[in-house]
């Protein structure tokens, strides 16, 4: 079961520490296989689902939440708003349906970047609509994904606003760390958590020699102040992300590494010495691998 602690939003819902993600490798997976893999999740303790429309697999994970044996009330299913920005109302219908649920517990808005393309709404408009849905009671939270500060100002600063995002989910590891800081202090002040996706980037990308040197040394530290026998690499960006205060995301498709990634919230901390190293030696930095439009402080959306 996971050991990663829940983490309340500013709106009161309760969040699982830790949710398996339905993007990246599963893309476009909307089968059997995929049932199973969210069915085997499910099994090993993950009570997290995190999907989106984009993903186009929201068939699959409805399919894997009627047949898991999990009741309903002991989920929290989170989906997102993507291709289908362009009417909200419409585009969450979709998603309950495909899901065969009546509600999810986390709507987001998967992007900003489409909002200036004729016939979308604004930013403003948009989540009006989605001020909407959690009115309704079919969401029990809504927020976004992938916003800059100045498009989080555009909801923030609105004279109406209702509700304002309890998340923000963005790519978090700490080759991203320096550059995300005022973005990460912007939420800290509004009381929107991050939701992290991609924490276990660097153990695939970007990883030059000074970067792999700080990390053993981490991983190393983490595991003789906990005592543990054997520390996987992932485990420990996963409690890093964890440790700075992120609901963590992630995934993958064997039992044991599921298993691994639940038990890393019972880890040792990293000392901040260990994190400072590490975040020295991300270099260059940024670096991404998801949303490069995060990147861009000109374009207004």
């Amino acid at each position: 079961m996971s050991t990663f602690e829940p983490i309340t939003l500013s709106d009161g819902t309760v969040v699982p520490g830790i949710g398996y993600g339905l993007g990246t490798a599963n893309f476009n997976n909307d089968t059997a296989e995929l049932v199973e893999l969210v069915k085997t999740a499910v099994k090993v303790g993950y009570r997290h689902l995190d999907g989106a429309e984009a993903y186009n697999n929201e068939t699959s994970l409805g399919k894997a939440i009627a047949a898991c044996g999990v009741p309903r009330e002991e989920l929290f299913v989170t989906t997102k708003s993507g291709p289908g920005l362009k009417d909200i109302p419409k585009s969450f219908e979709q998603s309950l349906e495909k899901l065969g649920l009546d509600h999810v517990d986390l709507y987001l808005i998967h992007w900003p970047y489409d909002f200036p393309k004729p016939g979308y709404p604004t930013i403003q408009e948009a989540w009006k609509h989605m001020e909407a849905i959690k009115d309704s009671g079919r969401a029990k939270s809504i927020g976004v994904s992938n916003f800059r500060v100045r498009d989080l100002e555009k909801i923030l600063n609105m004279s109406d606003l209702k509700h304002k995002p309890t998340v923000n989910q963005i790519e978090f590891h700490p080759f991203m760390y320096k550059a995300g800081e005022e973005l990460y202090q912007y939420l800290k002040k509004h009381d929107i958590k991050i939701a992290a996706y991609g924490p276990t980037t660097p153990l695939t990308r970007f990883a030059n020699d000074g970067f792999s040197a700080a990390f053993e040394k981490a991983r190393k530290g983490v595991a003789s102040r906990g005592k543990a026998d054997k520390v996987e690499p992932g485990q420990v960006l996963l409690r890093l992300a964890a440790q700075r205060g992120a609901i963590v995301v992630t995934t993958s498709g064997k039992e044991y590494r599921m298993k691994e990634q639940l038990a890393a919230g019972a880890l040792s901390e990293l000392s901040r010495e260990e994190m400072e190293e590490l975040v020295e030696a991300a270099k260059p930095e940024p670096q991404r691998a998801f949303m490069k439009h995060m990147d861009d402080d000109k374009t207004e959306y």
